[in-house]
């Protein structure tokens, strides 16, 4: 979220005979900065852009993160750029919980750029340099100024890397490409393998039209899939969509397999909580995690299908 009027842009008028003061000259330049990072922010998103990948690394009894170079872009549109990968030691948190690593825009005084005061004998710097620092803050601590780079679970003295997207922007591969849509994408093969190989069995005589209905959603949602950067809106309604189709389709199965049995208890579950269309992005990437949880049990149905389907005819 922008600070208050952060975007409210005023520019110096020029006149014959105006006294030009400091103020006057950096109010000139944040024009043009905040009306550039107006610009990228509304065009392109805020997030990472490229790059910027994370791997929190144990190191004897010191935990670091290991960044690799990259670009993004802050919440108030301002790009940050880490030109070579670094490994950031990290303090763990005293306390318990979930946890934000995230890249900071840093400005200071360039100290190598001293010029003098007029009419005084004191120097000052003429330039202000800019450069990047990672920092660990609470999750619910709102960073305008940063660039979230990976979530980091804190609990006993130990640090685990919580791999789920985080913003992205511009149109470079999106949070949809490196970790939604792969997951999607398993809940549709995984699908696929138990309808194809249960209808190779009696099981789904009475069930055509749910079962088709559901492998219709399937091979659906598996051609939207084949365009290259999926949004991540698109890729959560999806997910509700085919765990709703999923519920038609496993709630009415005869008893056969334990595990069935089971995931159709798990199915339900997810689905009851199924956001609304109007719900944000950070409700849904909340219930996606249950949905992730699907697709280890999806894993063992599959693999016994395949292994017992023969006997079953």
């Amino acid at each position: 979220m922008q600070p208050k009027n952060f975007f409210q842009l005023s520019r110096l008028r020029a006149f014959e005979g105006l006294c030009l003061t400091a103020r006057d000259l950096e109010d000139e330049q944040s024009y043009h900065r905040r009306n550039l990072q107006r610009h990228v922010l509304y065009m392109h998103g805020h997030g990472i852009v490229q790059g910027l990948q994370v791997e929190i690394e144990q190191r004897k009894d010191k935990y670091v993160a290991v960044i690799q170079g990259g670009y993004g872009v802050t919440r108030i549109g301002q790009g940050v750029l880490l030109a070579d990968a670094v490994a950031v030691p990290l303090e763990v948190p005293r306390q318990d919980g979930e946890y934000m690593l995230w890249l900071f825009h840093v400005e200071g005084a360039d100290e190598a750029e001293l010029r003098a005061i007029f009419d005084t004998a004191e120097q000052s710097a003429a330039r202000v340099k800019e450069s990047c620092a990672p920092r660990l803050h609470g999750i619910d601590e709102d960073q305008p100024d940063a660039i979230a780079l990976t979530r980091i679970n804190v609990r006993l003295g130990r640090m685990v890397q919580v791999l789920l997207p985080v913003p992205r922007a511009g149109r470079q591969a999106r949070a949809a490409e490196s970790y939604l849509k792969p997951r999607v994408s398993d809940f549709i093969r995984l699908n696929k393998s138990v309808v194809q190989n249960l209808f190779r069995t009696a099981q789904l005589s009475e069930l055509d039209l749910g079962a088709l209905g559901f492998f219709g959603s399937l091979v659906a949602s598996e051609f939207l899939l084949i365009e290259e950067g999926t949004s991540d809106r698109v890729l959560y309604r999806s997910a509700g969509s085919l765990i709703a189709y999923a519920h038609d389709f496993y709630n009415p199965l005869p008893r056969s397999l334990e595990r069935v049995e089971k995931f159709k208890e798990f199915v339900r579950r997810v689905n009851a909580e199924v956001p609304g269309a109007d719900q944000g992005d950070e409700i849904w990437l909340r219930w996606f995690d249950k949905f992730e949880r699907l697709l280890q049990p999806l894993t063992k149905i599959a693999e016994e299908l395949e292994k017992t389907v023969e006997a079953q005819r």
